[in-house]
C-alpha cells in the first residue's frame, strides 16, 4: 500500500491561498453591509431586520426611516432568535 504525501500549508499554491483570503473578505463585507435593513415602513411605524439582533443599529435605521416623517422611533417589539425583525412605532417629537 501506497501512501499519498500531504503537502503542507505552506507548499500550497499562493493564488488558491489568495483566491481563500479574497473570499473570506467577501463574505465579510458583505455580512457588516446587511446588518440592519427597513423591511417596511409607513407614517405610523418601521419594521427593520437585523441578522445580528443589533438594536442599536435597528434603532438608528428606524430613527432615519421616522424622520422623514418628522417624528421618532420607539420601539414596540425586539427581536430575538426566532424572530429577527424589529417593529417600532413613530412618533410625534
Amino acid at each position: 500500500m501506497r501512501l499519498i504525501p500531504r503537502v503542507p500549508y505552506s507548499a500550497r499554491p499562493r493564488e488558491k491561498r489568495a483566491e481563500m483570503k479574497v473570499g473570506l473578505l467577501l463574505i465579510v463585507v458583505l455580512a457588516a453591509q446587511g446588518c440592519a435593513h427597513v423591511v417596511s415602513s409607513n407614517p405610523r411605524s418601521v419594521v427593520v431586520e437585523s441578522w445580528w439582533l443589533d438594536a442599536a443599529k435597528a434603532q438608528e435605521v428606524a430613527d432615519a426611516e421616522c424622520a422623514k416623517y418628522s417624528c421618532v422611533a420607539l420601539i414596540e417589539v425586539k427581536a430575538d432568535l426566532d424572530e429577527t425583525n424589529y417593529v417600532f412605532e413613530c412618533v410625534d417629537r
